[in-house]
């Protein structure tokens, strides 16, 4: 369709192919960067056993492949197994992903490329099995700082480390972006609707219903 395309959190490295995607562009490097610290931790760790978890998909699978990859070309990491988590997890699935990290007590360390609800639930499981200080996690920027996964179960993450980009925020974009109005945006087709959602009005009079605590929208926040 040719239709440039700028993201702000597509990490799976396939998409660095400009032959394939020479539409897209993004703002955060591909996965690879951080497969190769997470590499320079367990190194620096001296971890020689680690084993894998990826939530089923692109982002997981293509993340796991990534890591294994660059501690096969550094060497002295060798990953005991690689687990995957279905899209669909039937119960007791993260149970049995526990018993299987447990299989090789020497592989404390578990790489975790994996969705937050992913996260919560193997953590949730690894504390249902009393493995409360056992494993050492390492999880990549989908973890990150988010405090989510932990919820009530901080005794579980502690001692983890995780991945995030370095960032910082740009003035500039951040003064534009708040100055945005209905008036001086109209180019944006789903401003509109943003407006409605983000202030709790309508833009027609009409579809103002009596008791529905909506109000007329105005161009001014």
């Amino acid at each position: 369709m040719e239709i440039p395309q700028v993201s702000y959190a597509s990490t799976a490295p396939e998409l660095s192919d400009n032959t394939r995607y020479d539409f897209f562009s993004r703002v955060v490097p591909p996965d690879t960067y951080q497969a190769q610290a997470m590499v320079d931790i367990v190194k620096a760790m001296r971890w020689n056993y680690v084993s894998t978890v990826a939530s089923e998909g692109n982002y997981g699978e293509s993340g796991v492949d990534a890591f294994v990859q660059k501690s096969r070309e550094d060497g002295g990491v060798c990953v005991s197994q690689s687990v995957k988590i279905p899209r669909e997890p039937k119960p007791g699935e993260f149970e049995k992903i526990i018993r299987r990290l447990r299989e090789n007590p020497n592989a404390r360390a578990v790489i975790i490329f994996a969705n937050e609800d992913d996260i919560r639930r193997l953590l949730h499981a690894a504390r249902k099995a009393n493995q409360t200080g056992h494993f050492i996690w390492v999880g990549s920027d989908s973890w990150g700082s988010k405090i989510s996964p932990v919820v009530h179960q901080e005794e579980m993450a502690e001692g983890a480390v995780t991945i995030l980009p370095k960032r910082q925020s740009i003035k500039g974009f951040d003064r534009y972006f708040i100055s945005r109005t209905l008036e001086n945006n109209r180019r944006n087709i789903w401003f509109a609707e943003f407006w409605e959602n983000n202030f709790s009005c309508k833009l027609s009079r009409h579809a103002v219903k009596k008791g529905s605590g909506l109000h007329k929208c105005t161009s001014k926040i």
